[in-house]
């Protein structure tokens, strides 16, 4: 009886580990740019809403606390709609991520929500760190909205967005 209450246990440790890996990680982007705190929080503000995520959820931009200190900055983003219908949401879900699984599912939303770090450090730079989560809603099984991670494609863009919007805000000043 102990054998076999050994076997299955080391059954169970050893199919966790393949379960849990089936689940795909969250991209996370990190990019440190030439440039004041300003200038990227502008050049932030104005890449969501040319992406069409103008009113964000949260928006702190937290001071230093002695002078000469370095500001921070929280964004994060409304979602921002990507499809809408039963008949394209599906072709763009496929695009950014992985169809949640849901057999007989009808998609008739699909959205996105970034959430940005951004941090000023030393030198006149400035480090975004950018999360994307995708969600949408399933109308014929569920009838709920469902969340999950995306394939990098949105945070990519994103993040190319913010860096040209930069330079455009850099040649403003000068």
């Amino acid at each position: 009886m102990k054998a076999l209450t050994i076997l299955i246990c080391l059954f169970v440790l050893g199919a966790a580990p393949m379960v849990a890996g089936d689940e795909p990680e969250q991209i996370i982007l990190t990019e440190s740019i030439q440039g004041s705190f300003g200038k990227v929080w502008r050049a932030v503000k104005r890449s969501m809403e040319e992406f069409g995520c103008p009113k964000p959820q949260t928006e702190k931009v937290i001071e230093p606390a002695e002078e000469g200190g370095l500001y921070k900055g929280q964004y994060v983003s409304d979602y921002c709609l990507l499809a809408e219908g039963d008949d394209s949401t599906r072709d763009v879900i496929k695009r950014y991520s992985d169809v949640p699984r849901i057999r007989g599912g009808i998609w008739v939303t699909c959205r996105v929500q970034y959430k940005l770090n951004v941090k000023e450090e030393e030198g006149g730079t400035t480090k975004i760190i950018l999360r994307a989560e995708m969600s949408g809603f399933e109308e014929f099984i569920t009838a709920a909205n469902h969340f999950w991670v995306s394939n990098g494609v949105l945070e990519g863009m994103m993040m190319e967005r913010i860096k040209r919007n930069v330079e455009i805000e850099k040649q403003k000043s000068e």
